[in-house]
């Protein structure tokens, strides 16, 4: 369920950002707001978000299903960031890669 919101969050955003960058903000803004709805009371329940003054933050799992829900989503996006790179490559010609010598 939860890995399904965040593929709908994905599919709904520009895809030139990093799908990392993009899992950040979409966890950062759901732990920003009240929850509405139960993948956002798990994400309150699970995961732990603190930022400091300069703007850096750090996201950890409350328990070990937190740690284990970060990892499964951060996971996701890698593969969703490889899966992205081999459309591109599949659309390019092997004449596409070649460099001209100087």
């Amino acid at each position: 369920m939860i890995i399904q919101a965040f593929a709908s969050y994905l599919q709904s955003i520009n895809e030139d950002i990093p799908s990392v960058v993009l899992l950040s903000k979409w966890i950062q803004n759901i732990l920003e707001k009240k929850p509405s709805n139960n993948i956002e009371r798990v994400i309150h329940h699970e995961i732990n978000y603190s930022k400091n003054k300069i703007g850096m933050f750090i996201m950890t799992g409350k328990e070990k299903s937190g740690k284990i829900l970060l990892e499964s989503l951060y996971n996701f996006a890698l593969s969703y960031e490889g899966q992205k790179f081999a459309r591109w490559v599949h659309d390019k010609n092997a004449s596409d890669f070649n460099v001209e010598k100087l």
